[in-house]
């Protein structure tokens, strides 16, 4: 066997591999935020800031 066939195979092989592990590690991630539409985020964080907001006396 030659060396470039060799070399092929061992890259496919790391490639496979580390799509294994990166689907392990995905799959313990948590997807609480992820889910979130952004336009509810975007309420809350406005929501957020007019109830921090100083009150202006007139």
């Amino acid at each position: 066997m030659n060396w470039t066939a060799f070399f092929i195979i061992i890259v496919v092989l790391g490639v496979i591999v580390s799509n294994i592990m990166l689907l392990k590690y995905s799959a313990k991630m948590s997807m609480k935020n992820i889910n979130q539409d952004p336009i509810d985020q975007a309420k809350a964080k406005l929501k957020e800031r007019e109830e921090h907001k100083p009150k202006d006396s007139d």
